[in-house]
């Protein structure tokens, strides 16, 4: 089983570098967890861009939605008007936005363990 799953993550690497660009995608989600399906992009696409919006109302107490899409350009980076605050975070390597707003870009190790636990979560589900 592990084999195949080695197998299998190998073959998905080599596929996206070959054919297409990946990235995670999601609109609006309460948890980074809700974030984490995998969307390949159009071919002017060369952006991974994460974006979190506070749209909580209490300073002790915080909300945020997070978005995630391809994108051929890196938007303006983080902005605060009035009470509410959005940070943006763009990558150019394929599925490299796999957490929420943190880092420009992402090691080749977290992408493939993403990967990784991606194509484990579709075999446990039976998809």
């Amino acid at each position: 089983m592990k084999a195949a799953l080695v197998t299998l993550l190998a073959a998905v690497l080599c596929v996206e570098q070959a054919f297409s660009f990946m990235c995670y995608v999601c609109q609006e989600q309460e948890t980074n967890k809700n974030c984490l399906t995998i969307s390949m992009c159009t071919k002017e696409d060369k952006y991974c861009v994460t974006v979190r919006n506070n749209v909580g109302t209490k300073p002790n107490k915080p909300k945020y939605v997070i978005s995630k899409m391809c994108s051929p350009t890196c938007p303006a980076t983080s902005q605060q008007k009035n009470q509410t605050s959005q940070r943006v975070s763009c990558c150019e390597k394929p599925l490299c936005n796999v957490n929420g707003v943190s880092s420009k870009q992402s090691s080749s190790g977290v992408m493939s363990l993403a990967v990784l636990a991606s194509i484990t979560y579709i075999f446990a589900s039976g998809l």
